[in-house]
């Protein structure tokens, strides 16, 4: 019986790609351009809170992104993490939410779209959700659909109970009217259908939610993320 002959390992891919440049991993410590925005952000709110502005709000977005950092998200996730603290953290701070009308529409809208998918990325880590390859069937996708969904939906509906409490125990005036709050709700639903549809062309994809290392992705070509299937 012959021995066995292993394949030769991939030889490293030489000079500067677009997988190195957006996909890491640079270094242990700064993977990638995410990194580089979350020190951004982290370095911002603090140079923010040492001149004497209100910090409350960035500082606890920036321990959120920290904590994202331990985790390793999926990069998606991670970059989308960071994009709706910015929104939410640095719009509260600058004072967007009341110099521009529709800025809260947007937040309504960004938020679950961004943040939905995450949640279901902790619910697989918890191991009591499906990962998203498992999913072989239309119906089952179907499902699926509907869960993220509802789940995004049910996001919403917490945020308007904690705005509802914070007005009724402390001085905050965050609920404007029963219309405020029906719009708010309204533009979750879009964010969250925008979200679920994401997941299920990921699934369509075959793609993981595990976050890859860089040296893992680095002959891939772009069009590989975008592709799906039907199988």
């Amino acid at each position: 019986m012959s021995d066995a002959i292993a394949p030769p390992a991939p030889a490293e891919t030489r000079g500067l790609t677009w997988q190195k440049v957006l996909l890491g991993d640079w270094s242990r410590w700064v993977r990638d351009p995410i990194d580089v925005l979350r020190l951004l952000f982290i370095g911002a709110s603090i140079v923010w809170g040492i001149t004497g502005h209100p910090w409350g709000q960035v500082v606890g977005a920036s321990l959120v992104l920290v904590l994202a950092r331990i985790a390793s998200l999926p990069r998606f996730y991670d970059f989308s993490l960071i994009v709706a603290m910015t929104l939410v953290g640095w719009g509260e701070v600058l004072g967007i939410y009341d110099s521009w009308r529709y800025y809260d529409n947007v937040v309504h809208t960004t938020v679950p779209l961004l943040l939905t998918g995450l949640l279901y990325v902790c619910l697989i880590r918890l191991d009591v959700a499906p990962e998203l390859r498992e999913l072989r069937s239309g119906r089952q996708r179907v499902g699926f659909f509907l869960n993220v969904l509802m789940m995004g939906m049910a996001i919403g509906a917490a945020w308007e109970i904690v705005e509802w409490t914070l007005d009724t125990t402390t001085d905050s005036h965050l609920i404007i009217s029963t219309t405020d709050t029906a719009t708010d709700l309204i533009w979750d639903t879009i964010g969250s259908l925008a979200s679920a549809t994401i997941l299920v062309l990921w699934s369509l994809g075959n793609h993981s939610l595990t976050r890859r290392p860089g040296a893992a992705l680095a002959d891939k070509p772009f069009a590989s993320f975008l592709t799906a299937s039907t199988r």
